[in-house]
């Protein structure tokens, strides 16, 4: 905790801009206005699903707070070298397309055409949450490998690597997060979207092949959590540490307009609380040129966020 107090005051003694964060919260709030008002993402750019239209209006849709806030950047004179950077333009491009890909996949749904509705139900959902692995662990690697090894001279595999990692600073954090989802958890539009669980319908699954109900839960709970290590590579590794040659510390910033923006799909209270918790976790893999920080929080919100939805699903008035 120690730890990442001295790197959030250095990081506000070294980046803060009261015109730049104020024009990217007024910016930010409008932008989630619309979006809760409109249901923006879930009725208008969904409504291009299974076509490449969805692909492309999800990586525009992605990427265009992240380009906003570099256009603050040069509009309060603070970076007005990026748009001039051919490097920029290569790792955003190559970026929100994979994003916008990993985001509007659904052709490997045809594997599992065969099955009936109740293992279709839960190894669609399975897949969903495990599909991240191939649209933007592996794409990232590959270009990492072939692009930003050389350039990289910290050698952080965007924030993979383990050498050197201090885990005990997560302790007392760690513990916050899981008494602040407990109290988040009395939040009615949380429960009723929590535990993800559920909608995977692995009760019956586990009823129609005879197995204990932990055995589906175990597979879903894992493959959801394991899925957090390529958001936070993605968002924390890419989009900050990718990014800081061409943009500096505000890197941070610029990510964490695209973080909320993944937020959307999701109760407003998780998406307006992404903007911190982002903001936290970006510093923190700023500074320490690694995500595993992030990775083990994000886990922890949300198995606790699954717990408690639980428990309040069992003995709430819900």
């Amino acid at each position: 905790m120690k730890q990442l107090w001295r790197y959030l005051t250095k990081y506000l003694q070294e980046h803060f801009h009261w015109g730049l964060y104020l024009s990217v919260a007024i910016f930010l709030a409008i932008c989630t206005y619309f979006n809760f008002t409109l249901d923006f993402e879930d009725s208008i750019i969904d409504a291009h699903r299974k076509t490449l239209w969805h692909w492309l209006c999800m990586s525009l849709y992605m990427g265009f707070p992240f380009l906003v806030t570099c256009i603050f950047l040069a509009f309060f004179n603070i970076n007005r070298t990026w748009y001039r950077s051919k490097e920029f333009w290569l790792l955003f491009l190559f970026g929100f397309i994979i994003l916008g890909f990993s985001r509007t996949l659904y052709f490997h749904y045809s594997l599992i055409e065969h099955l009936d509705v109740i293992d279709y139900r839960f190894v669609r959902k399975v897949m969903w949450r495990g599909k991240s692995f191939f649209t933007l662990f592996l794409p990232l690697m590959i270009f990492y490998f072939w692009y930003e090894k050389k350039k990289d001279e910290t050698n952080s595999w965007y924030g993979l690597t383990l050498q050197h990692t201090d885990f005990r600073p997560y302790g007392l954090l760690l513990l916050a997060v899981v008494i602040g989802i407990g109290l988040a958890s009395f939040l009615s539009d949380l429960i009723n979207y929590y535990p993800r669980y559920i909608p995977s319908g692995g009760d019956r699954f586990a009823e129609k092949h005879e197995l204990s109900g932990w055995i589906p839960m175990l597979i879903y709970e894992g493959v959801y959590g394991a899925n957090f290590l390529n958001v936070e590579l993605f968002f924390r590794g890419f989009l900050v540490i990718g990014f800081t040659r061409v943009l500096g510390g505000q890197a941070v910033l610029a990510m964490v307009g695209s973080y909320m923006f993944l937020h959307y799909g999701k109760p407003i209270t998780e998406a307006i609380s992404s903007v911190f918790g982002g903001y936290l976790i970006g510093i923190l893999a700023f500074y320490s040129k690694r995500i595993w920080g992030g990775v083990i929080l994000h886990v922890a919100l949300a198995w606790s966020m699954e717990f408690f939805a639980w428990l309040q699903r069992m003995y709430g008035d819900y």
